[in-house]
This record gives C-alpha cells, structure tokens and sequence, in this order.
C-alpha cells in the first residue's frame, strides 16, 4: 500500500519526510527564525503571511531569494519598528539596508521624496528620525 504524499503547513509543496510538517524549503526558513529566538506570536504571523502571499517582500511584493546570500533579494527579516520583535516582516536585503532605523512611515516618506526629487527636481526634506540614533566620528 502506497502512503498518501502530504503537503507542507505553509506551502502546500511535498514534504521531504513521510512525517514531516514542512518541505525542506519551508523547513530551512523555518530554523533561521527559530536561530533569531522571535517570540511565538511573530513567528505565527511571519508564517501567516507566508502562506497568504508566500516568500514575497512585505514591502515591494518581490519574490524573495531563499538560497542566495549575496543576492539583493535574498529574503531577511526587518523589525518594522526598529528593535521591537513583536513585529517582523520578510524583505530583501536590499530593502532592508535601505530602510536601516527607519519606521515604516519614515522609510515611506522618505523614497517618496527621494522619487520626487529624482523625477521632478524637488528638494528632500527630511524630518527628525525617531529611531536614528547613529553616531559618526569626527575627523580632527
């Protein structure tokens, strides 16, 4: 008699284990959250997402790269407000270098006039950062 194939919990792809809750995919993405140490409500959400739009950038709605570490698209998690993990989101790399300490609203703000500025020759003018905190030497 010949076992039935299941799905994976998140994506529905075959599991790699008759007894498997995952397909290596989502199994692979699975630990690098668990490495991150997110509470249980984040990770329930992150996977929430995932299966509602799969590994696609919270932000951009870009398919993510799951394999490629060098990538700007390869898939990182963003606290969407700087430091707080009650709220993770996927993203790129890329994205996410961008965004830095930015809240979603401030990182919004600020490509909207920085594609203003590029397409019709406006100034940026940036309001004060609520969690910019960085600190550059001086040069004597």
């Amino acid at each position: 008699m010949k076992k039935a194939v299941k799905g994976c919990w998140v994506c529905g792809d075959p599991v790699h284990r008759y007894n498997a809750k995952y397909c290596l995919r989502c199994a692979k993405f699975g630990e690098r959250m668990r490495t991150k140490h997110f509470p249980a409500k984040t990770v329930k959400a992150i996977w929430d997402y995932i299966r509602k739009y799969g590994y696609v950038c919270y932000y951009t709605g870009m398919l993510l790269d799951l394999d490629n570490r060098k990538s700007p698209r390869y898939l990182v998690f963003d606290h969407w407000i700087p430091g707080d993990p009650s709220k993770v989101v996927i993203t790129s790399a890329l994205v996410n270098d961008m965004k830095s300490d930015l809240t979603q609203d401030e990182f919004e703000d600020t490509v909207c006039q920085l594609a203003d500025h590029f397409r019709k020759g406006t100034p940026v003018v940036l309001k004060p950062f609520v969690y910019w905190d960085r600190i550059y030497p001086v040069n004597a």
